[in-house]
Formats: C-alpha cells, structure tokens, sequence
C-alpha cells in the first residue's frame, strides 16, 4: 500500500477509534459503551495490523475484544436493566475526572506533536535498514551482525525485526520471559474468579432482599 494512501487509512481508522472512546466515555448505557469499547479495541488493532505489528494486533483481538464480551456478559449479571442503567450524577468527583482526562490528553497531544518522529527515509545506514525491514546475518560466535552480501550460510541469516515480528516474540515469550508470561496467565485467572466470586455474592444479595420485601 501506498505512504499517502497508508497515511489516509490510518487517519480514517484513529478517528473511529477516538470517537467510539469518546462515546464509551459518556455513554450512560451499559451495553452500548461495551460495543464502543470494543470497537475502540477494534481499531487499534487495525493500528497494529497495519505498522506490520501482527502479534500485538492478534493478541489486541484475542485478550482486549474478548475481555469486552466477558465484561458484557458481567454487566448483564450486575446490573438488572441494562437500557435503563445510567448515571446522572455529576458532582465534584465528574468534573475532577473531566479536569484530569483533559489534563492528559493535552499533554499527549504537545509530546506527540512536538516529538521528531523517524520514519524509514530517516535511516541512513543500509544495515540498519537490513535488520530492521529485510535480513541480516548473525554470527553465533561472537554475536556480531553483518550485511547478508558477506555470507553464503543460510543457517545464519535472520528475517528482519519488522519483517516477521510473530517468531521473534512468540521465541522470547516461550523462552526468556516464560515465567513472566504464566505468572500473568495466574494473575487473569485470579481477577476472572474474583469477578464471579462479587457477581455470586450481588445476586445472592438482590435475592435476599426480593425476598424479604415480599
């Protein structure tokens, strides 16, 4: 795809992205924010999908969409009726948040506007460019890289970083930060038992006091 054309799309879909997180924002229906908030998660996505960044644009999908259904299906559990719910309260602490949000999101903006920004044209050194966009080679005695024009041995040339970013990372999940990777599988899973454990005790509750006003 085209720079310009690139440019336009990403343009177009950042738009959707910030407009669907606006409307999760005031939304006061439970089940619509929902929806918006995963197509918020949708979009960037898209993002990742598009700067050649497919592993977290999958693993964007997989946890962060999938987290919104699972949040869906807690709010139909936790709020009784899902298209009356709203929040009409706006006290000190809306207008806190209001302040903050704004906060932030002004100096989001001044640091990404007046950031220099590299882009490829940027970088002058074609191996550089070789380890990053095309192939390299890696010598296992000495850890040195090298252009793949001084070398025959396949065995030794790597894919890009960018080029195929799913082995590399997929690599040092499995490897390196193995333990990383299960003690956080071990923390969702405790946060999914917390949630059913609050669920079960709010339904209880509701029942019980259905009950004793009957």
């Amino acid at each position: 795809m085209d720079n310009s054309l690139l440019n336009i799309f990403l343009i177009l879909v950042s738009i959707v992205g910030v407009i669907s997180a606006l409307v999760v924002v005031v939304q006061t229906n439970v089940f619509r924010a929902a929806i918006c908030l995963a197509l918020s998660f949708i979009t960037v996505a898209v993002v990742y999908f598009a700067i050649n960044a497919e592993f977290l644009g999958a693993v964007q999908i997989l946890v962060y969409v999938g987290a919104v259904s699972v949040l869906m299906a807690f709010s139909v559990l936790l709020v009784k009726d899902l298209q009356t719910a709203s929040s009409s309260t706006k006290g000190i602490s809306f207008y806190t948040s209001l302040f903050i949000s704004s906060l932030i999101f002004a100096v989001f903006t001044y640091v990404i506007l007046s950031t220099n920004w590299t882009t490829v044209d940027d970088i002058k050194s074609p191996l550089v460019k070789e380890v990053l966009f095309e192939r390299y080679v890696e010598n296992p005695d000495d850890n040195s890289i090298s252009s793949v024009k001084n070398t025959s041995d396949e065995n030794q040339i790597k894919e890009g970083l960018f080029n195929n970013s799913i082995i590399p990372i997929g690599t040092l999940l499995s490897t390196r930060y193995f333990i990383s990777l299960q003690l956080i599988g071990l923390i969702i899973v405790a946060c999914v038992i917390g949630s059913i454990a609050v669920t079960k005790n709010t339904i209880e509750n509701d029942n019980e006091g259905e009950r004793e006003t009957v």
